[in-house]
């Protein structure tokens, strides 16, 4: 795998937070940072049409200053918020989805989301531990354990619902952008509704959330659906094959060239992650949801993250690999 750009992937693997620059004639990669401390920035892309009508993808998190910032690039670019035309969004979390409705206000702007994004936004509720007091007791988590959680959750700041979209997109439809066009592609797996884009003239892979250079993105991450997500994922990733040879524009990290081979490690990693699933469960057949999550590997430590938000999570995920080895939908 080789970073396309220099910059960005040293923000990325040193810190810091790169500056906009020039994809190709008329497209820009424009670093958004994120609160939190996880992540320092989410990368937007914008494309200004000769026309002067502006495409967004993933105009990134509503975070103070966040607008103004966004106002300044295009300001830089020759561009106005007011020339925004389209916001077409990868998926509805909020580091990719949160300007969108702010941009709209200003501009007019529709907002394009897949159909299968907009269907699991409507479904979810925005209060993490909704519902969540029962599934805790069905996967046998300790009652003093989910206690903690249940008052932790209840201290989170509530996040605000994802804006409606106003023109839904389907696998295979084209976005038009400046003269060309962004082809969707259904990638589901990180939510239910994930979506690439490509760009077939500048040879281009818009991956959001699906492929990052550095990082795994977690799976399942939206309202519950009729099929498992790990298994979705993977053959997700199999379907992106046809571009391997193009440049990839994920949503965070760098851009970077040599998607088969990251391909293969994401693929690699949830695989091993299943198999150590699967060992688990060999050894214990009857073992519950918490019992197998508390025997695998997890990077800040099982007691760390027993102690955090972060165990809703680590469950969640534990409960479809869970599931995807028992029914037997992975090739291990």
């Amino acid at each position: 795998m080789e970073a396309v750009s220099a910059q960005q992937h040293h923000a990325a693997t040193e810190g810091g937070l790169p500056e906009t620059e020039q994809i190709a004639a008329g497209l820009w990669s424009v670093p958004m940072p994120m609160p939190g401390g996880f992540l320092a920035y989410s990368l937007s892309v914008v494309h200004v049409g000769d026309d002067g009508a502006v495409t967004v993808l993933d105009p990134g998190w509503a975070a103070d200053g966040s607008f103004d910032r966004f106002a300044d690039v295009l300001h830089s670019l020759g561009s106005r918020v007011q020339d925004v035309a389209t916001v077409v969004v990868t998926h509805a979390h909020p580091d990719h989805i949160g300007l969108a409705d702010p941009i709209r206000e200003a501009s007019g702007a529709r907002i394009h989301v897949s159909a299968r994004e907009q269907e699991s936004i409507d479904a979810q509720d925005p209060d993490l531990s909704e519902g969540l007091a029962e599934r805790l007791g069905e996967w046998h988590v300790p009652g003093d354990v989910a206690e903690t959680l249940l008052a932790r959750l209840a201290q989170e700041p509530a996040r605000p619902a994802p804006p409606r979209a106003d023109d839904l997109l389907e696998d295979g439809d084209e976005v038009p952008v400046g003269g060309g066009t962004w082809r969707v592609l259904a990638t589901p797996g990180h939510t239910p509704g994930h979506l690439c884009l490509v760009d077939d003239t500048r040879r281009l892979l818009f991956s959001g959330d699906h492929v990052l250079p550095t990082l795994s993105p977690g799976l399942g991450l939206g309202a519950p659906t009729d099929t498992n997500p790990v298994v979705d994922y993977l053959r997700a990733l199999d379907r992106l094959a046809p571009w391997d040879d193009y440049q990839v524009v994920p949503g965070h990290g760098y851009r970077f060239r040599g998607l088969a081979e990251r391909r293969a490690e994401l693929a690699e990693h949830v695989l091993a992650r299943a198999r150590e699933v699967a060992h688990v469960i060999d050894g214990d057949p009857g073992a519950t949801t918490w019992q197998v999550a508390s025997r695998l590997t997890w990077t800040a430590g099982w007691d760390q993250l027993v102690g955090s938000v972060r165990l809703r999570s680590a469950l969640l995920q534990t409960e479809l690999y869970r599931d995807a080895v028992l029914t037997g939908d992975l090739h291990l």
